[in-house]
């Protein structure tokens, strides 16, 4: 295992007890999504007046704004997002997704520096965003973020189309088994819109 990969676990146990949508998790030979072997799995986001969440098993993610499901050995996630038609092609080995989203295409890049995860592609619009042991910081999509480490959360600003507001970032506790494309794909599917 490499440190940079190392450090990235340690930053999900550590930071959030862990981080990001097992939507592509890590590949198994099943054709449908595998998480952990134990309970589901939630990501929620709360801010001032919005509130983005998502339960994910190892069929997919499911939540108010979010009906994705994981297909084709984890290279495929397809289903609704915001009401609008999504699908991603993931490329484990790549580290890399390419896709169409409500908001346009998508491609995302990922890539271990030291103890940074750098998610780099285009979500409807120029998207450059670094998740590490103490920070995540950059824009996704629509939004842009700066946060830090406080327990198991993430805290701190999210700017999106209507201005600056606090935010509160908790990530499925099974994200040390996640692929860096994966944690990258939950980024673009549930921190990229309003």
């Amino acid at each position: 295992m490499s440190s940079a990969c190392f450090r990235m676990r340690h930053l999900a146990l550590v930071s959030v007890s862990a981080l990001l949508l097992a939507m592509a998790c890590a590949t198994s030979s099943s054709g449908k999504l595998q998480t952990t072997s134990g309970p589901e799995q939630r990501f929620s986001m709360v801010g001032n007046g919005f509130e983005t969440s998502a339960l994910i098993t190892k069929d997919g993610a499911q939540g108010p704004s979010i009906d994705i499901g994981r297909y084709d050995n984890g290279a495929t996630l397809r289903g609704t997002l915001l009401g609008r038609p999504f699908q991603l092609s993931i490329d484990q080995a790549a580290g890399t997704a390419t896709g169409q989203g409500g908001q346009g295409p998508v491609t995302l890049n990922a890539v271990e520096e030291g103890d940074q995860l750098k998610c780099t592609g285009l979500v409807g619009r120029p998207s450059n965003i670094t998740a590490s042991k103490e920070r995540i910081a950059g824009t996704m999509g629509l939004c842009s973020y700066d946060l830090a480490r406080s327990g198991e959360s993430y805290v701190g600003s999210r700017s999106c189309a209507g201005g600056i507001s606090p935010v509160t970032v908790k990530f499925p506790t099974g994200i040390l088994e996640w692929k860096p494309i994966n944690i990258c794909a939950l980024m673009a599917l549930l921190m990229s819109t309003p």
